[in-house]
């Protein structure tokens, strides 16, 4: 019995031991986790997904946002001294200052670049005009289409990229062709007709071109309903969807832009001129005073925005919209219209007189600002000088203030969505053409419709107004000669 009592004693301390020595073992376990109790394990990585995509993934899963601006590369840039030896944070600093003073030096170089060489297209005439917009329509086509494609998937679907420039062609043969022939008919194909056998067919082909638009629309839906592949579907109809959008953006905002060309390249200076202004002074503007007088944020896709930006822009646009007018009217070339291949404008100062006085809208005109009750109470006269032109430009500079910048936002969210930077680094410093055009295609839709809905009537010359009567066959021009005749003895003008 003592035996038995003393092996029970000898095992409960050799137990109690073995309990100190755990918990002992457990206490210098947490003590040395203590330091790591708040550090946060980094999630595993993601696994890149099948095939590789080389631009972006698809529409449904490519929502997130990236920055990709001057601005975040900068705070990054920061944030990354802040955690180094204070000479790293300062060698850091001063390589992202010099990359950005790099950065804007090839900018401005590049934009002295492409103003030089929109003067000298300008000084060659409409056509140089029309063939830049077109060249222009074909690369922004390529970059925004480009977007979501698709290195896995795309040499799977039979004609991919050949469908997407059939509808890019489709449309543009409309577009021109329209403009073309509602402009000028029946000069253009006396002037095609007259030249050799080939261009003869070219202008049948102009003057048919709406039935001609129609089979190769319906030519082209055929071919990319057959195109259709099992197990591709989906993808299929997205790259259509958005090849429709694209469409719209390059070609179906600029339906018109001939037209207004042709009509006079002011309408085509004067509107690009408003963009570029806004552009240049809501930059100033935001770097000026951005934030400081007030903090809301502007707009959650595009955090580098602000409203004093946004707002400083759009009042120098409508300064400008109402000085610009007066000063470009001092060029004749660009109020000259293009009504005959046979007699393409060459305007000169000395024709100002005699061309502008078929142009109301760039003759002086006297208009009454205050009543006459104000005037009396005031001593002050109400009547100022001005170009009609400058009172219609009150209303393209509300546009190109108010509406016209949300093109810009629009090109931002599309590249946030597909986390790419720019469209294309075919400009150095600024990226694509889609990047320095995406407010531009607004305001030119919007300058055929206000050209169309107010000012086309104001526009006609009496040289072009007898150019349109040119057109109408001998009896016609006849009888139209004996109506005016009446009509002008009626009013006593006889």
């Amino acid at each position: 019995m003592a035996d038995f009592m003393r092996q029970r004693t000898q095992g409960r301390t050799w137990s109690q031991g073995a309990g100190t020595r755990k918990s002992r073992s457990a206490d210098q376990v947490s003590r040395a986790a203590e330091p790591f109790a708040n550090t946060r394990q980094p999630p595993p990585p993601r696994r890149p997904a099948p095939g590789g995509i080389s631009r972006a993934n698809s529409f449904e899963s490519e929502l997130g946002d990236t920055e990709g601006e001057d601005g975040d590369q900068s705070s990054a840039d920061e944030g990354a001294a802040e955690r180094m030896p204070p000479s790293a944070a300062v060698a850091t600093l001063a390589a992202a200052a010099e990359k950005k003073g790099y950065k804007k030096l090839v900018r401005a170089a590049s934009a002295a670049l492409m103003l030089a060489t929109a003067l000298l297209v300008l000084r060659i005439g409409h056509l140089a005009v029309m063939s830049l917009v077109f060249a222009m329509q074909v690369m922004i086509f390529k970059e925004v289409t480009m977007v979501r494609y698709r290195t896995a998937k795309s040499p799977e679907v039979p004609m991919f990229r050949t469908i997407q420039w059939l509808w890019f062609a489709v449309a543009i043969f409309f577009s021109y062709g329209g403009a073309l022939s509602n402009t000028m008919p029946t000069p253009l194909s006396r002037w095609l007709h007259r030249r050799k056998y080939r261009v003869a067919i070219f202008a049948f082909v102009l003057d048919n071109h709406e039935a001609i638009s129609l089979l190769g629309y319906s030519a082209v839906f055929v071919l990319t309903v057959l195109s259709f592949k099992k197990h591709y579907y989906r993808y299929q109809l997205g790259q259509l969807s958005w090849t429709m959008v694209t469409v719209w953006i390059c070609v179906g905002q600029l339906h018109a832009v001939m037209t207004n060309i042709f009509t006079g390249l002011f309408w085509f200076v004067y509107p690009v001129s408003l963009v570029v202004v806004n552009d240049c002074m809501a930059y100033f503007c935001g770097m000026a005073l951005g934030r400081k007088l007030i903090k809301r944020e502007f707009l959650r896709m595009s955090p580098n925005k602000t409203w004093e930006g946004f707002l400083g822009g759009g009042l120098f646009t409508l300064v400008w919209a109402v000085l610009a007018p007066r000063l470009l009217c001092r060029w004749p070339g660009l109020i000259c219209q293009l009504t005959d291949f046979d007699n393409i404008p060459r305007c000169h100062a000395e024709e100002v007189h005699d061309f502008s006085s078929g142009f109301p809208l760039f003759m002086p005109k006297r208009y009454v600002l205050l009543p006459t009750l104000l005037q009396t109470l005031l001593g002050v006269s109400g009547e100022v000088e001005l170009y009609p032109i400058q009172m219609h430009g009150v209303g393209f500079g509300i546009f190109a203030s108010l509406v016209a910048p949300f093109g810009g936002y629009l090109a931002s969210t599309i590249k946030r969505a597909y986390k790419v930077k720019d469209f294309e680094q075919t400009i150095p410093g600024h990226g694509g053409v889609m990047d320095r055009m995406d407010c531009q295609l607004l305001m030119a839709l919007f300058t055929t419709v206000y050209l169309n809905a107010f000012v086309r009537m104001e526009v006609f010359s009496v040289n072009s107004m007898l150019n349109t009567i040119s057109r109408l066959a001998p009896v016609d021009q006849v009888t139209l000669y004996r109506g005016l005749k009446a009509k002008l003895r009626l009013e006593g003008a006889l």
